[in-house]
């Protein structure tokens, strides 16, 4: 696991040196056990190196002697011992045990089809001097990421988009932060910074350095298709899921470090706990958080689940100290705003568990592949409560919705009912980003200057969202909903933090419930199948009926939910009075300080449940502040 970094110009021009060693230094996190530059004329190519597989010999930039190719890459790739093995038979030789140097093989013998060979999570890219050509690829599921920018005669790439700003500048995208104050995540073809997109998952992309201006020809070598495949009997699907779980979860326990579990006691991390446990045996630990906060502490599920499968658990305690400096350090790392506050318990565990491993297996993904989300339901209720009289529908039930009291229950019944009728009028799709969302766009106007707004273009924030569902091979709604989550919510929420936050620790997380294995096989399945019983999740929790506790199968959907909502009354309070004062908010001109003053009351009087709403703009607050005006943070003097 890695940073990789790059610089293409066309014509022939050298990159900069010194542009190369100033993209090295902001990814030094990601790897500080080694770090390479290599410079040929126009092609600039870097990384920085956490040592997980040939500790000793897996330096980076990996050169082929006889072509003079050289790659650098991040990720892992777990089938690379049988690609290594194939590769041999056709008389290559290879100098260092690394799954880089495979990667780099792979190219050099099949081309740009390598990748349709991989099982594994990469980013990553090749110079070949002979065509003169760069070539960039992506994993499928978009587990490791990477950041472009072009420049006046080509273009720059980088595992994070911080290490693109000496290039590309320090300006706000006002139109991708738009998309922002929707999801609460930025979406998986932008980010935050004017010029600096993503390359996009299970994708590749050629780069010709005899054109002028080097520029990228994209295009995909896989996508995602739920629900398309044919039939299988509820019991052979049971079967094989069990056999590719514990094959995915033996190829990424592959390490020469040291390898741990994050449990929580949900449904996903104890299934790959389970498997992990019954390949690597009681050598294997696990490491979880507690909450003071009982309404959203799950520790006793995770020790649960632990002493079941006989395994050690760590556990962290999350008090009011560590939240606080949780968010000092997120705020100095975390070069996009955030509107889940799940990043912050997450880096200070990712920092607990570095402590003792290096890798970590985790559950995401889970939900997203084998249909584990409660949403998925309630678009089945909510095509019922379509049919209900208007007077019933838009009147009495919603009247009495409101009258509900405000709880800092975590997904409480109140927040559940205001929710669900939030976007009646809009399609299921539409309606399935306002349920997840933050704030709808009636009430970003109210939110954001108009010198702001103004430089907004589009600001139906959901429009393309039922374009995108026309155009679907999906057969079902559920299945529309499911590959949506699949490109919007996983890339941009949970793949983003699991990198960012583990990454920002020196920790590699991993995703068996994404291996290529399990998608190939799971996302064809019918949705009704992946909910057996009408369940979510159904045919998981029958493939783990004999290894789990019946209370970890039987218990609701949670999700790791920190109590954000009692944080931005309590820790946070004094930090939110100084972010938004109205001197502060004024002088800055893009906040509307009214509206931030109204739900800031509101919620700190408990007439309503802000919390979430009010995180994602303390997370842009912080992000401007840090990375566009570059300033220190506010947090030691006003926490």
């Amino acid at each position: 696991m890695c940073g990789i970094f790059g610089m293409v110009r066309g014509g022939g021009r050298p990159v900069e040196s010194n542009v190369l060693a100033a993209m090295k230094t902001a990814l030094h996190h990601r790897g500080p056990d080694g770090n390479g530059i290599f410079a040929e004329g126009p092609v600039g190519l870097g990384n920085t190196r956490l040592a997980v597989v040939d500790t000793a010999g897996g330096s980076q930039p990996v050169i082929d002697p006889s072509s003079g190719a050289a790659i650098v890459y991040n990720g892992e790739l777990f089938n690379h011992l049988e690609l290594r093995a194939e590769l041999e038979s056709v008389g290559w030789c290879f100098r260092t045990h690394s799954d880089t140097e495979v990667v780099l093989a792979a190219f050099c013998v099949w081309g740009e089809d390598c990748v349709l060979r991989f099982n594994g999570m990469y980013a990553f890219a090749v110079f070949d001097p002979k065509a003169r050509r760069v070539f960039i690829a992506r994993d499928p599921a978009g587990i490791k990421p990477l950041y472009l920018t072009e420049t006046a005669d080509g273009l720059a790439f980088a595992s994070e988009a911080k290490a693109l700003l000496p290039i590309a500048g320090r300006r706000p995208d006002w139109q991708a932060l738009w998309g922002y104050l929707t999801y609460g995540y930025m979406a998986p073809d932008c980010s935050p910074f004017a010029g600096i997109t993503k390359f996009p998952a299970g994708s590749l992309a050629w780069i010709d350095l005899e054109l002028p201006a080097a520029r990228l020809a994209v295009r995909p070598y896989w996508q995602p298709r739920f629900g398309c495949g044919a039939p299988l009997a509820e019991g052979e699907a049971v079967d094989r899921l069990d056999a590719l779980l514990s094959q995915a979860v033996k190829h990424e326990l592959m390490s020469d470090v040291p390898v741990g579990l994050f449990l929580s006691g949900g449904l996903d991390s104890s299934a790959v706990a389970y498997y992990a446990a019954r390949r690597h045996g009681q050598a294997i630990s696990s490491f979880g958080l507690a909450f003071e906060e009982t309404t959203h502490d799950e520790s006793n599920d995770a020790r649960t689940v632990a002493r079941h499968l006989g395994i050690e658990h760590k556990e962290l305690m999350f008090s009011p100290a560590l939240v606080r400096e949780g968010l000092r350090r997120v705020t100095e790392t975390m070069d996009e705003p955030f509107g889940d506050s799940t990043v912050v318990p997450l880096l200070m565990l990712s920092r607990f568990a570095r402590e003792h491993v290096t890798v970590v297996l985790t559950g995401w993904g889970g939900d997203e592949v084998l249909a584990g989300y409660p949403t998925l339901t309630a678009h089945r209720v909510a095509s019922l409560y379509r049919r209900l009289p208007g007077m019933l529908a838009h009147g009495l039930v919603p009247a009495l919705v409101d009258r509900l009291p405000v709880s800092d229950k975590y997904l409480s019944f109140e927040f559940k009912a205001r929710r669900f009728l939030r976007g009646m009028k809009l399609t299921p799709e539409q309606q399935h980003f306002l349920w997840m969302g933050y704030f709808d766009d009636a009430f970003k106007h109210a939110l954001l200057t108009p010198d702001v707004t103004a430089q907004v273009a589009q600001q139906d924030s959901l429009a393309h969202f039922a374009g995108m569902a026309a155009g679907m091979a999906e057969p079902t709604l559920t299945d529309r909903i499911m590959h949506l989550d699949f490109r919007y919510f996983l890339h941009g929420n949970g793949l983003f933090q699991a990198d960012r936050m583990t990454m920002a620790a020196s920790l590699e997380a991993r995703v068996p419930l994404l291996n290529k294995q399990m998608l190939d096989f799971a996302l064809p399945l019918p949705a009704g199948l992946k909910m057996a019983g009408g369940t979510p999740k159904g045919l998981l929790k029958k493939a783990l009926a004999p290894h789990l506790p019946p209370a970890i199968l039987s218990k609701p959907k949670k999700g790791f939910g920190p109590p954000s909502g009692h944080w931005v009354r309590s820790v946070f309070g004094p930090l939110l009075d100084h972010l938004f004062s109205r001197e502060r908010i004024e002088a800055q001109g893009i906040l509307n300080h009214a509206t931030v003053a109204r739900l800031l009351a509101e919620h700190r009087e408990l007439k309503a449940d802000h919390g979430r709403t009010l995180w994602a703009l303390m997370s842009l607050q912080l992000w401007y502040d840090r990375f566009i005006l570059d300033q220190a943070s506010p947090l030691e003097r006003a926490a």
